[in-house]
Protein backbone atom coordinates (compact mmCIF):
# COMPACT_ATOMS: atom_id res chain seq x y z
CA UNK A 1 0.00 0.00 0.00
CA UNK A 2 1.68 3.64 -0.91
CA UNK A 3 1.92 5.73 1.75
CA UNK A 4 -0.77 8.45 0.37
CA UNK A 5 -3.33 5.03 0.84
CA UNK A 6 -1.36 4.48 4.50
CA UNK A 7 -2.13 7.76 5.90
CA UNK A 8 -5.59 7.82 4.39
CA UNK A 9 -6.46 4.43 5.80
CA UNK A 10 -5.99 6.12 8.98
CA UNK A 11 -8.27 8.91 8.95
CA UNK A 12 -11.26 6.23 8.04
CA UNK A 13 -12.44 4.20 10.46
CA UNK A 14 -13.14 1.17 8.63
CA UNK A 15 -11.29 -0.99 6.32
CA UNK A 16 -11.16 0.38 1.44
CA UNK A 17 -9.00 -0.33 -0.90
CA UNK A 18 -7.89 3.06 -3.48
CA UNK A 19 -6.40 2.67 -6.39
CA UNK A 20 -4.71 6.02 -8.72
CA UNK A 21 -3.98 5.02 -12.28
CA UNK A 22 -3.56 5.95 -15.51
CA UNK A 23 -6.03 6.39 -18.20
CA UNK A 24 -5.08 3.02 -19.98
CA UNK A 25 -5.36 2.30 -24.24
CA UNK A 26 -8.33 0.16 -24.87
CA UNK A 27 -6.88 -3.18 -25.98
CA UNK A 28 -8.36 -6.69 -26.54
CA UNK A 29 -7.16 -8.04 -23.19
CA UNK A 30 -8.83 -5.20 -20.99
CA UNK A 31 -11.98 -5.97 -23.14
CA UNK A 32 -11.55 -9.76 -22.37
CA UNK A 33 -11.31 -8.79 -18.73
CA UNK A 34 -14.98 -7.28 -18.24
CA UNK A 35 -17.89 -9.90 -17.41
CA UNK A 36 -20.66 -9.53 -20.44
CA UNK A 37 -22.78 -6.95 -18.02
CA UNK A 38 -19.48 -4.76 -17.88
CA UNK A 39 -18.71 -5.38 -21.93
CA UNK A 40 -22.41 -4.46 -22.91
CA UNK A 41 -22.20 -0.93 -20.52
CA UNK A 42 -18.30 -0.71 -22.68
CA UNK A 43 -20.01 -0.98 -26.01
CA UNK A 44 -22.72 1.80 -24.94
CA UNK A 45 -19.43 4.18 -24.25
CA UNK A 46 -20.31 6.52 -27.28
CA UNK A 47 -16.38 8.04 -27.60
CA UNK A 48 -13.05 6.49 -27.40
CA UNK A 49 -12.62 8.72 -24.38
CA UNK A 50 -15.23 7.11 -22.37
CA UNK A 51 -14.26 3.61 -23.28
CA UNK A 52 -10.75 4.22 -22.04
CA UNK A 53 -12.12 5.75 -18.62
CA UNK A 54 -14.65 2.51 -18.62
CA UNK A 55 -11.72 0.41 -18.49
CA UNK A 56 -9.15 1.85 -16.85
CA UNK A 57 -11.82 1.73 -14.04
CA UNK A 58 -12.80 -1.73 -14.41
CA UNK A 59 -9.04 -2.51 -14.61
CA UNK A 60 -8.11 -0.67 -11.43
CA UNK A 61 -11.29 -1.50 -9.35
CA UNK A 62 -10.90 -5.53 -9.93
CA UNK A 63 -6.83 -4.79 -8.97
CA UNK A 64 -7.47 -2.79 -6.14
CA UNK A 65 -10.40 -5.78 -4.61
CA UNK A 66 -7.85 -8.24 -4.73
CA UNK A 67 -6.64 -6.40 -1.43
CA UNK A 68 -9.93 -7.16 -0.21
CA UNK A 69 -10.21 -11.21 -0.43
CA UNK A 70 -12.21 -11.05 -3.49
CA UNK A 71 -12.12 -13.58 -6.39
CA UNK A 72 -12.05 -13.82 -9.91
CA UNK A 73 -15.81 -13.31 -9.97
CA UNK A 74 -15.86 -9.40 -9.01
CA UNK A 75 -17.76 -6.89 -11.34
CA UNK A 76 -19.27 -3.85 -11.26
CA UNK A 77 -22.38 -3.49 -11.91
CA UNK A 78 -24.76 0.07 -11.65
CA UNK A 79 -28.16 0.31 -9.57
CA UNK A 80 -31.49 1.66 -10.80
CA UNK A 81 -30.65 5.10 -10.33
CA UNK A 82 -26.98 4.78 -12.22
CA UNK A 83 -24.60 4.49 -8.74
CA UNK A 84 -21.68 1.81 -9.65
CA UNK A 85 -21.28 -1.16 -6.84
CA UNK A 86 -19.39 -4.12 -6.80
CA UNK A 87 -20.91 -7.37 -6.42
CA UNK A 88 -19.52 -11.64 -6.36
CA UNK A 89 -21.96 -14.44 -5.95
CA UNK A 90 -21.79 -13.98 -1.96
CA UNK A 91 -21.40 -10.58 -1.29
CA UNK A 92 -22.03 -6.78 -2.50
CA UNK A 93 -19.28 -4.11 -2.41
CA UNK A 94 -19.53 -0.07 -2.31
CA UNK A 95 -18.03 1.38 -5.28
CA UNK A 96 -16.86 5.31 -6.15
CA UNK A 97 -15.18 5.90 -8.93
CA UNK A 98 -13.50 9.58 -10.29
CA UNK A 99 -11.83 10.77 -13.63
CA UNK A 100 -9.54 12.91 -14.56
CA UNK A 101 -8.46 13.67 -18.49
CA UNK A 102 -5.39 11.57 -17.06
CA UNK A 103 -6.19 9.58 -14.36
CA UNK A 104 -8.79 7.50 -12.85
CA UNK A 105 -9.47 7.15 -8.87
CA UNK A 106 -11.59 4.46 -7.19
CA UNK A 107 -11.98 2.64 -3.87
CA UNK A 108 -14.08 0.10 -2.26
CA UNK A 109 -15.68 -1.11 0.24
CA UNK A 110 -17.25 -3.74 1.75
CA UNK A 111 -18.58 -1.79 4.77
CA UNK A 112 -19.89 1.73 4.59
CA UNK A 113 -20.52 3.44 1.75
CA UNK A 114 -18.11 6.57 0.05
CA UNK A 115 -17.63 8.94 -2.47
CA UNK A 116 -14.67 10.13 -3.65
CA UNK A 117 -13.76 12.86 -6.07
CA UNK A 118 -10.74 13.75 -7.83
CA UNK A 119 -9.33 17.40 -9.89
CA UNK A 120 -6.05 18.86 -10.99
CA UNK A 121 -4.91 21.32 -8.44
CA UNK A 122 -4.42 23.78 -11.67
CA UNK A 123 -8.08 23.71 -12.06
CA UNK A 124 -8.81 26.85 -12.17
CA UNK A 125 -12.72 27.76 -11.22
CA UNK A 126 -14.04 30.81 -12.30
CA UNK A 127 -15.04 33.90 -9.83
CA UNK A 128 -18.34 33.75 -10.92
CA UNK A 129 -18.67 30.22 -9.71
CA UNK A 130 -17.04 30.25 -6.39
CA UNK A 131 -20.11 31.60 -4.39
CA UNK A 132 -21.97 28.17 -6.04
CA UNK A 133 -19.09 26.33 -3.74
CA UNK A 134 -19.15 28.03 -0.43
CA UNK A 135 -21.89 27.44 1.84
CA UNK A 136 -22.85 30.78 3.88
CA UNK A 137 -21.32 29.98 6.96
CA UNK A 138 -17.98 29.34 5.54
CA UNK A 139 -16.26 32.92 6.12
CA UNK A 140 -13.67 33.59 4.01
CA UNK A 141 -12.81 30.13 3.32
CA UNK A 142 -11.29 31.12 0.10
CA UNK A 143 -8.77 32.33 1.71
CA UNK A 144 -7.70 29.46 2.81
CA UNK A 145 -8.58 26.62 0.59
CA UNK A 146 -8.28 26.19 -3.12
CA UNK A 147 -11.64 26.77 -5.11
CA UNK A 148 -10.91 23.36 -6.62
CA UNK A 149 -9.76 21.44 -3.23
CA UNK A 150 -12.78 22.43 -2.22
CA UNK A 151 -14.52 21.61 -5.09
CA UNK A 152 -13.27 18.21 -4.40
CA UNK A 153 -14.31 17.70 -1.00
CA UNK A 154 -17.89 18.70 -1.52
CA UNK A 155 -18.31 16.40 -4.54
CA UNK A 156 -16.93 13.42 -2.63
CA UNK A 157 -20.04 14.47 -0.14
CA UNK A 158 -22.57 14.45 -3.28
CA UNK A 159 -21.05 11.15 -4.60
CA UNK A 160 -21.61 9.65 -1.10
CA UNK A 161 -25.25 10.60 -0.76
CA UNK A 162 -26.01 8.87 -3.74
CA UNK A 163 -29.71 8.05 -4.31
CA UNK A 164 -29.73 10.29 -7.76
CA UNK A 165 -29.99 13.62 -5.29
CA UNK A 166 -29.38 16.64 -6.56
CA UNK A 167 -27.80 19.16 -4.20
CA UNK A 168 -25.61 22.62 -5.06
CA UNK A 169 -22.44 22.68 -3.56
CA UNK A 170 -22.98 25.78 -1.33
CA UNK A 171 -26.11 24.25 0.75
CA UNK A 172 -23.12 21.57 2.18
CA UNK A 173 -21.56 23.31 4.68
CA UNK A 174 -17.88 22.02 6.53
CA UNK A 175 -15.43 22.79 8.94
CA UNK A 176 -11.75 21.67 8.90
CA UNK A 177 -10.63 19.36 11.14
CA UNK A 178 -7.13 19.09 10.51
CA UNK A 179 -4.88 19.26 7.72
CA UNK A 180 -6.20 16.37 5.67
CA UNK A 181 -9.70 15.65 7.83
CA UNK A 182 -12.63 17.97 7.23
CA UNK A 183 -16.57 17.39 9.14
CA UNK A 184 -19.68 18.13 7.32
CA UNK A 185 -22.29 19.71 9.78
CA UNK A 186 -25.61 20.93 8.77
CA UNK A 187 -27.77 18.31 8.98
CA UNK A 188 -28.80 14.79 10.72
CA UNK A 189 -26.52 12.62 8.15
CA UNK A 190 -22.89 13.74 9.07
CA UNK A 191 -19.68 12.79 7.27
CA UNK A 192 -16.13 12.73 7.28
CA UNK A 193 -14.10 14.53 4.16
CA UNK A 194 -10.58 13.33 3.98
CA UNK A 195 -8.63 15.58 1.40
CA UNK A 196 -4.99 15.22 0.25
CA UNK A 197 -2.72 16.51 -2.70
CA UNK A 198 -1.44 13.42 -4.87
CA UNK A 199 0.42 13.50 -8.20
CA UNK A 200 -0.57 17.52 -8.58
CA UNK A 201 -4.54 16.56 -7.83
CA UNK A 202 -6.56 16.91 -5.05
CA UNK A 203 -8.40 13.93 -4.12
CA UNK A 204 -11.29 13.72 -1.14
CA UNK A 205 -12.81 10.43 0.13
CA UNK A 206 -15.78 11.05 1.92
CA UNK A 207 -17.78 8.73 4.42
CA UNK A 208 -20.44 8.86 7.14
CA UNK A 209 -19.25 8.60 11.09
Amino acid sequence: MSKLFSEIQELIPFYAVFGLSEIDSVSLDTIDSLSQTERREFEQCNSLKRQREFVSSRTTLKKISGQLGVGDDFEILKDELGQPYGKTKDQQYYVSIAHTDDLVFCGVSAEQPIGIDLEPEKRSVPSKLEHRISHPDEQNIADWIPAIRLWTIKEAYIKLRGQGLRLNMNEVHIEQETEHLFSKINDDKRAKICSFRSKENWLAIAYYH
